[in-house]
């Protein structure tokens, strides 16, 4: 059954209240065929919810959950590393439907954005069942579940960093997404998890297994040389 959402205080109402619920963003991962939400049996729409957008925030860049792939990688507010991260997603049809909030939400190890918006230690702006949070993604991601609605990201205006993939082709799965900005580093490894540190060997955390996109002793290589 799909719920929509008239605001976001009723959206997390609805996910408090309905076993078997998840957010509906841009769809592109409940849509995809084999998907990790196949068991979602509540769908709570929060589509049409002034959440998208690009703004100037008091030194930081504000980006909407609901801001798409294609509009972070077009926006020369966000710092170049992260829309980056929003190209590595090689489809357009994609990046025009699957937004930032969705894409870190899924907590995915192959997520195209986690590794970036982690070294870029931004924030996240919640609205939870006790009101709005803000949290550094790091703790957000590293909770196995969490209901609130992700709002906003706040990244510091200007933030410099870089950004490497290292996959088979541009539109299958990285084996390996690995972020520094400012000393800052994180990674994302397919089939296994993402970490970040202030230590260029924070991959060392990950527990790293074989998956289609290579052997963990490859993908450990490949995390210690990237940067």
């Amino acid at each position: 059954m799909i719920h929509i959402a008239r605001t976001a205080e009723e959206a997390v109402a609805l996910r408090h209240s309905l076993e078997g619920s998840a957010y509906l963003a841009g769809g592109t991962e409940m849509m995809r065929l084999g998907s990790s939400l196949s068991g979602v049996r509540e769908i709570i729409d929060v589509s049409s919810l002034p959440l998208s957008g690009i703004s100037n925030a008091g030194g930081k860049v504000r980006i909407g959950a609901l801001t798409t792939l294609q509009d972070v990688k077009e926006s020369l507010l966000v710092p170049a590393f992260i829309r980056e991260a929003a190209s590595f997603c090689a489809s357009l049809q994609l990046r025009n439907a699957a937004t930032i909030g969705g894409n870190f939400a899924l907590r995915r190890s192959d997520s195209y954005l986690a590794a970036a918006l982690l070294a870029g230690e931004c924030s996240v702006e919640l609205m939870c069942s006790e009101g709005v949070k803000v949290k550094s993604a790091d703790e957000f991601f590293r909770k196995t579940e969490c209901r609130a609605l992700i709002l906003s990201f706040l990244v510091d205006e200007g933030r410099e960093g870089r950004v490497r993939r290292i996959g088979r082709t541009s539109h299958s799965h990285a084996a390996v997404i690995g972020a520094e900005s400012m000393g800052c580093h994180a990674f994302s490894i397919s089939g296994s998890g993402t970490a970040c540190g202030h230590s260029r060997d924070a991959w060392k955390g990950i527990d790293i297994r074989d998956d289609l996109t290579g052997s963990a002793e490859y993908k450990r290589y490949l995390a210690s040389v990237l940067f």
